[in-house]
């Protein structure tokens, strides 16, 4: 036997064998994960445990079933009555809670928020609402108040903060009591005394967890007592601002109307706007895809009146219809106030609508 040969063969197999093997290793795929974990972490002990009557101390805790993070604890921290010396530390899977020894009142229920501060630690999923209830006293308040809140243009409800403050509160600092909406836009506070409560919903834009009426869009409902039953309160949120159309330039204006004038009518349609009733003036501008506007100020009408306005012909196209319903009779849009406790004016639902050159169109306007 030619040994030679045979360990030459060896040789070839081994490394035959060897590139197989890395072949293999180079085409494997890489394992795919599971779904994004979209779970909130999940309490699994707390003390005082939820609605434990007399108690007295000065510290507290809630466990979860995984490791946890917070995010903006210290702002959205929120103890009714207030706690001195109130802070919290997360540590693996514990919440921890202290504040100064003190004497707490007596009969009364006590409440630490934390709003959506508490998540977990891979996918930060925040718990939401997470709060922690006990009395010093027999009872546990029971009465409720629920909010839904309603804006005027779509917002994520889930950015949003809702808060419950005493009445007739002119400057506004903390809320008595706080808490975040679900997707739907509603929000339940459990808990409550006897009571009723200014309600304020803003978007917390710089994430400081307090309110700047000068920046943050915000809305409001005065007087909402907390009751046992499930009627909830409708809050509207004033996320929409009215800007004005700037008016076009008299040589612009000027070559519109030389262009209706000269321009043969089958070129161009003619319009005629259906006014619905109205109790209040409203201030409209109707705008063409060229930029040429048109502004109205509409009278008040009786409420079985409705009104036609001839617009004669004009440039074919799109058209968009804006503006808004002057309650105050300032002849100025004006926004929400808290502190005087009045709405903005109301705005227009923006409507738009195609004109065609040889058409005579009556165009329906809605003035909600």
């Amino acid at each position: 036997m030619n040994w030679s040969i045979l360990f030459s063969m060896k040789r070839y197999f081994s490394f035959l064998a060897l590139f197989l093997l890395l072949v293999g290793c180079a085409v494997q795929s890489k394992p795919q994960g599971g779904p994004r974990d979209e779970t909130p972490p999940i309490i699994l002990s707390q003390s005082p445990r939820p609605g434990e009557l007399h108690f007295n101390g000065h510290e507290a805790s809630i466990v979860f079933n995984e490791y946890i993070q917070a995010k903006n604890l210290r702002s959205a921290m929120v103890a009714t009555p207030e706690l001195e010396g109130l802070q919290a530390t997360v540590k693996g899977k514990r919440l921890s809670i202290t504040w100064d020894e003190q004497e707490l009142r007596a009969q009364t229920t006590y409440r630490i928020s934390f709003g959506d501060a508490i998540g977990d630690l891979n996918e930060n999923n925040p718990y939401p609402n997470l709060e922690m209830v006990w009395s010093t006293g027999d009872y546990v308040d029971s009465l409720r108040l629920n909010v839904r809140v309603v804006p005027q243009s779509k917002v994520p409800f889930e950015s949003l903060k809702v808060w419950l403050v005493a009445s007739n509160t002119d400057t506004v600092q903390a809320p008595a009591f706080s808490a975040t909406p679900s997707k739907d836009g509603i929000v339940t506070f459990n808990y409550l005394p006897t009571d009723s409560f200014d309600i304020l919903v803003f978007e917390d834009l710089n994430f400081d967890g307090t309110w700047a009426p000068e920046s943050e869009t915000f809305g409001f409902l005065k007087g909402a007592a907390s009751s046992s039953d499930s009627m909830a309160y409708t809050v509207p949120f004033f996320n929409a601002f009215f800007e004005t159309p700037e008016e076009n330039s008299t040589a612009f204006m000027d070559s519109i109307a030389t262009l209706l004038d000269t321009a043969k009518s089958e070129n161009l349609g003619r319009l005629t706007l259906i006014i619905p009733p109205a109790n209040t003036t409203v201030f409209a501008w109707l705008t063409h895809e060229s930029g040429y506007l048109q502004s109205f100020v509409y009278p008040s009408f009786r409420e079985s009146d409705t009104s036609y306005i001839d617009l004669g012909m004009q440039l074919p196209g799109k058209y968009t219809f804006s503006g808004f319903t002057d309650t105050n009779g300032d002849f100025l849009w004006t926004p929400a106030s808290w502190y005087e406790g009045k709405a903005n004016d109301p705005i227009l639902e923006e409507q738009t609508f195609e004109l065609k050159a040889n058409w005579d169109l009556e165009q329906p306007l809605n003035f909600k």
